[in-house]
């Protein structure tokens, strides 16, 4: 401990008090705002977790915009919400950038000596993952009964620390689990007016020399050795309006074939993956257990989007086991307009069919139900 209680670093251990006298918030819970500090404080307290089914902290496994701290929203029993009193800590998260508050992470290593006073370690300062700020996950609680909560994605903001003992721990053994499908909240739409304001997206990059012209279609296909470009351009993001377009989309266009599937008589859900040795959880798009298909679907039919469902879809199905069905399900890519031929052509390499959404707003493919509805 320091006697200086206004600067707090990541690394400091400090008492709830303490941290309170320089971040605000309230003196119990896990997520506390405070409006005065700028400031939504999140605390963890792993043994806590655990015993609730779940863990919070760093995921091992990186990706291209780096590390991921994951964060169990608030509700300790039955399912978690966004919604009224029982979701206000869960809404503070994301609404953070909208309140121009940051969030900071604490978590829980002990007592001061003597007494039953808890501290904190801070890891410093995050901000909402722009792509995916949120997911869903089933849990088994400390009752034996089973819930959904909401398991926020967290990206660093400035410097934290990043220590050992706070990476989740990999899974023992591959699993994969059939749930309940969970609808998308207002939250990821960003249109709802309890849970707006836009999350903080990437700046788009744009390779130099690069105009509005409109391209020729191609009158045959062709293939050509080029030398690849910067790594720092193939690694460029879409543009924050359409990233949150496609999310949007995306999200619309799952929950309507799902509607279909339903008014249909089928049973459909998800299913959620842990892989041996990893530490991230996977969760497929939508599950038709009437038939044994797996979907995997786009807010788009773009090359890069169906090249991405393509790849997701081989790994998710090989794990997707059902005792009522023999083999491995049917893979289809779930789209909101047909493909292109050649793209077409790549799927029936994979034996990977196609569903998508015709202009008159049916679902067309080999794959729906009643296709001729």
């Amino acid at each position: 401990m320091t006697a200086t209680v206004g600067l707090i670093k990541p690394g400091d251990v400090r008492t709830r008090a303490e941290i309170r006298e320089a971040f605000g918030g309230s003196p119990q819970g896990g997520i506390c705002p405070s409006e005065e500090k700028h400031s939504v404080n999140l605390y963890s307290d792993p043994d806590v977790g655990e015993k609730a089914g779940y863990y919070d902290g760093w995921l091992a496994e990186e990706d291209e915009l780096g590390p991921v701290f994951e964060y169990t929203g608030a509700g300790k029993s039955g399912d978690q919400t966004f919604e009224g009193i029982a979701g206000s800590g869960n809404r503070a998260i994301i609404r953070h950038a909208e309140q121009e508050r940051v969030l900071r992470v604490f978590t829980r290593v002990g007592k001061l000596p003597g007494s039953d006073t808890k501290t904190h370690r801070y890891l410093g300062t995050f901000t909402l993952d722009s792509m995916q700020p949120y997911t869903w996950r089933r849990v088994h609680g400390e009752d034996g009964q089973e819930r959904d909560v909401i398991v926020f994605r967290l990206r660093p903001e400035g410097v934290v620390q990043h220590a050992a003992q706070d990476v989740i721990p990999a899974a023992e053994e591959t699993t994969a689990e059939f749930v309940p499908f969970q609808t998308v909240t207002a939250a990821m739409f960003q249109s709802d007016p309890a849970t707006s304001g836009a999350l903080p997206l990437p700046k788009p990059r744009v390779p130099k020399g690069s105009g509005k012209r409109k391209a020729a279609p191609n009158a045959e296909t062709s293939s050509e050795f080029v030398v690849p470009e910067e790594f720092s351009t193939k690694l460029s993001l879409r543009a924050a309006t359409a990233a949150t377009v496609a999310i949007r989309h995306e999200a619309e266009l799952t929950q309507a074939y799902k509607a279909y599937l339903d008014s249909s008589g089928h049973q459909t859900g998800a299913f959620q993956i842990k892989v041996k040795g990893l530490t991230s959880t996977l969760r497929t798009d939508l599950y038709d257990a009437t038939d044994h298909v797996l979907y995997e679907v786009k807010g788009s039919n773009s090359r890069e989007d169906v090249r991405m469902a393509l790849g997701q879809i081989l790994d998710y199905g090989r794990y997707v086991k059902m005792p009522e069905h023999e083999g491995e399900p049917k893979r289809v890519i779930l789209l909101p307009a047909a493909p292109t031929p050649d793209l077409y052509a790549l799927l029936d390499r994979y034996e990977v069919g196609v569903v998508y959404r015709s202009d008159d707003g049916r679902f067309v493919g080999d794959a729906v139900p009643g296709a001729g509805w």
